[in-house]
């Protein structure tokens, strides 16, 4: 393939709904457009300012690879530790770490069709548009295992925060029986959630000039998205629900934990030593700088995702569809690049602020433990 065709093959349209000619099913030809693919240098006829995010997308696409691989290999040992234990909090966290793990494995094959001698390879061995491809392939569903994610964390946070409020009735309620069937529940919400977003798109080929022959991508009529037009504020009410309660909770985690350090370090029971109640509240500390750097973590992440729908919110031109869509594909690189930051280094602060998950990695690695980290 010569440069000049590889420009102009390359030079498609994002991930985005392309319009096609003819009827469904038959032979297409995609419209010209002034789009590129990030990373290719001056190509023709793109905009000057446009070039800066598409650039800075392609580089943030590229530093997703390790970070995936790093989510990749910690998930999997977040699931053989937490599946070891058996309190309500591991199993959420269990479930937490299968989605985690998911988010990052959809964001590397992602990241990594996003390459340009990957996108060259799967166009001509395949016949296959390989970034319409990724977008329902990788794009799609590493939204919705990140919403996953999103469930449980709101889960977790409300379930520590009544467990700090009313103790007693929460740990008679909430079992771990209950605790595994809350985590199938949030799993199966959240993937029939993705269904009316597949329904939406029906496979195409379209006639490609350049290479003189058809390539299969998608398109959708405004009937299919007709009838799917409820789900957008439906997921956008989803979203800020779960995020506001995880923003919520964690500041009353905050609140409520340090008044109760206060007290332990001043107050002494007659049944209860000044050393023992300051082991006490030594060890609520401990849960309450677990939970609050879990979500801590999880809320910072999630502020480019925030960001996006915010401004869609405040410009639709921001949007897949719309004509500032570089600057919609600038914030979605930055959103999946946040959440699998989220995604992959959650372990770090399950080993330093969980003791129960320390002891179980340490025997499970065989690590010898140094006196000064045990708690």
């Amino acid at each position: 393939m010569s440069e000049s065709v590889e420009l102009e093959v390359l030079s498609t349209l994002p991930p985005i709904i392309s319009q096609v000619s003819g009827s469904l099913g038959q032979n297409a030809i995609l419209e010209n457009n002034n789009d590129t693919h990030p990373g290719i240098q001056n190509p023709p006829g793109i905009p000057k300012h446009i070039l800066p995010y598409l650039n800075v997308s392609y580089v943030i696409g590229v530093l997703a690879i390790p970070m995936s691989c790093l989510g990749l290999v910690t998930n999997p040992i977040n699931v053989v530790v937490f599946s070891k234990l058996n309190d309500t909090v591991s199993i959420s966290l269990l479930g937490m770490a299968i989605a985690d793990f998911l988010v990052c494995f959809t964001t590397l094959y992602g990241a990594v069709g996003e390459l340009k001698e990957v996108q060259k390879a799967i166009l001509i061995y395949f016949s296959i548009h390989p970034r319409e491809m990724m977008y329902l392939f990788a794009g799609l569903p590493n939204s919705h295992f990140a919403r996953i994610t999103l469930t449980i964390s709101a889960f977790i946070t409300l379930e520590r925060c009544l467990c700090i409020t009313m103790p007693v009735k929460v740990k008679m309620i909430l079992t771990s029986r209950r605790c595994k069937v809350i985590m199938f529940f949030c799993f199966l919400i959240n993937l029939v959630q993705a269904v009316p977003n597949y329904y939406s798109y029906v496979f195409v080929w379209k006639f490609y000039p350049p290479l003189n022959k058809s390539i299969l991508g998608y398109t959708t009529t405004e009937e299919l998205q007709e009838k799917i037009k409820f789900t957008g504020p439906f997921v956008l009410t989803y979203f800020y629900v779960n995020f506001t309660i995880i923003v919520i909770c964690t500041i009353i985690l905050i609140v409520v934990l340090n008044k109760k350090k206060s007290w332990r370090e001043t107050v002494t029971t007659t049944t209860t030593s000044a050393k023992e109640s300051n082991q006490v509240s030594s060890k609520e500390l401990k849960v309450i700088k677990l939970m609050v750097m879990v979500s801590s973590l999880f809320i910072v992440c999630n502020l480019p995702t925030t960001s996006i729908y915010l401004a869609n919110e405040i410009d639709t031109r921001i949007s897949l569809q719309g004509s500032k869509y570089y600057l919609y594909m600038l914030l979605g690189y930055i959103a999946f690049f946040a959440q699998t930051i989220n995604s992959s280094v959650n372990i770090f602060i399950y080993y330093f602020y969980s003791t129960n998950f320390r002891v179980t990695f340490n025997k499970l690695f065989g690590v010898k433990e140094k006196k000064e980290m045990k708690s």
